[in-house]
């Protein structure tokens, strides 16, 4: 059996992240500091050969993928909509604070289950997998997503996936996380 490799990369900063507003399935763009981290994270992967870049269909992301492809040679094969960040309901565009004093315990309408997040992005690494076998690629998705595949793969629960970090993953008939949250280092 070939051995299929993703680097799960968080998509770069923007506003909202910058304001520590709940973003979730609503469209922001990059901001200045995302771009430089899509950049720093091509400069983190450009240690090893990868073979193509898939993103989700929000901007971030995808400008994110755009930015690591030129800078590694290779192209963006394309977007796959259940990479999407959770949806956060009534509380995307609120800061947490601001949404669990309007919905305390954090029950907000609309608000994906984190399991099924789960569910949704293990199955779409699967397909990618299948899609892509023995090759290496990079995928651009969403910290909620990133995280929740990841607490579902290792036996210790994952931190929290920064704007710019690099998460491994091997298949090689099973699951293996290589690494969890790697950025580049200060320029």
């Amino acid at each position: 059996m070939s051995i299929t490799r993703l680097a799960l990369v968080r998509h770069g900063r923007t506003d909202w992240n910058r304001r520590g507003l709940l973003q979730g399935s609503t469209d922001v763009p990059l901001d200045e500091v995302g771009r430089g981290q899509a950049r720093a994270v091509a400069r983190v992967l450009e240690t090893a050969v990868w073979d193509t870049v898939v993103t989700s269909p929000l901007s971030r992301a995808h400008d994110t993928g755009r930015i690591v492809a030129a800078h590694l040679g290779i192209a963006v094969a394309g977007t796959i909509p259940d990479l999407i960040e959770r949806t956060y309901g009534a509380a995307e565009g609120l800061t947490r604070a601001d949404a669990e004093q309007r919905c305390p315990g954090g029950d907000f309408p609309g608000l994906e289950p984190l399991a099924a997040v789960a569910v949704r992005g293990l199955h779409t690494l699967g397909e990618i997998v299948a899609a892509h076998q023995g090759c290496r690629v990079v995928v651009i998705a969403h910290g909620a997503l990133i995280r929740a595949v990841l607490d579902r793969l290792s036996p210790t629960p994952a931190p929290r996936i920064v704007n710019g970090a690099v998460s491994e993953l091997e298949w090689s008939g099973r699951w293996t996380v290589r690494s969890v949250n790697r950025t580049a280092p200060p320029a």
